[in-house]
């Protein structure tokens, strides 16, 4: 779904900024959106905690990790990626354009692309949410795991392997992608679940619809559980994770001459 965002509406923003990469970057932005009198209420760096303050728009100085970083500071905001990392298909903007393209978005703003998240449960607990994707993998480099999968309540299959990636279509462009599975059209209500190196003859993506529920379940080992890159969980063994569609989105500004599938063959082609 895709809602425009007028050049009036940014008046106030926010700026999350790796500081691996974003040396210099982050004085060139600031000092454009004070030239424009834009305000910048608050800079952070993408390993601080969550964001507090009231703004239109975050810019985010970094690759698609930071952008990941930045929608959990920043859940239900407006994000615009400068891509100062290696692949950047989350981002809006090139660094070569940093001023021409914050003027670009201030002068004629810009469109905001929403992207369904998934809902992750593990046993009886509160939901959480990923952007891109929840992998469940092993914890020890040489033993497999043991994943039943059930669909809906319906038991489908059992694979030793080294685990599952379920990915939404932003997420299909990452580390699903990699391990197999397909890309995905942005604006697809559906997300894929690929397992990771299976033990099998046999074995394909799946791609789940809307409102389909899958349930990982550990019949062996104890694994790890990660949601965007994050900091990993353990999940004992017998434990289960279940997985859909979320209600909620990450919202990515855009600008007008950007589209889904041009990026696909900027990035990986």
């Amino acid at each position: 779904m895709a809602e425009a965002m007028g050049a009036g509406e940014i008046r106030r923003v926010g700026i999350v900024a790796n500081p691996r990469v974003s040396d210099g970057y982050l004085d060139r932005i600031v000092a454009v959106l004070q030239k424009n009198g834009v305000e910048v209420a608050e800079v952070r760096n993408d390993d601080q905690a969550d964001g507090e303050a009231d703004m239109d728009l975050v810019f985010v100085l970094g690759g698609d990790g930071t952008m990941l970083r930045a929608s959990r500071m920043y859940p239900g905001r407006v994000l615009l990626g400068v891509n100062l990392g290696k692949v950047g298909f989350m981002s809006g903007m090139l660094p070569e354009e940093l001023e021409t393209g914050v003027e670009k978005v201030l002068g004629h703003g810009l469109e905001v692309q929403e992207y369904r998240m998934l809902d992750v449960r593990v046993g009886g607990e509160a939901s959480n949410l990923a952007a891109n994707d929840a992998v469940l993998i092993k914890k020890r480099p040489h033993q497999l795991i043991s994943v039943d999968v059930s669909i809906g309540g319906e038991e489908l299959f059992a694979f030793r392997c080294d685990g599952f990636i379920a990915a939404t279509p932003l997420g299909s462009t990452a580390y699903a992608l990699s391990a197999g599975g397909p890309i995905i059209s942005g604006d697809a209500g559906c997300y894929v679940l690929v397992p990771i190196a299976p033990h099998a003859l046999v074995s394909r993506p799946l791609v789940l619809g809307l409102d389909q529920v899958a349930c990982l379940e550990l019949a062996g080992r104890e694994a790890l559980l990660s949601l965007d890159g994050a900091e990993p969980r353990e999940i004992p063994a017998g434990g289960r994770v279940e997985i859909r569609l979320s209600q909620r989105s990450v919202r990515i500004g855009r600008t007008e001459d950007w589209s889904w599938w041009r990026a696909v063959r900027r990035t990986f082609l």
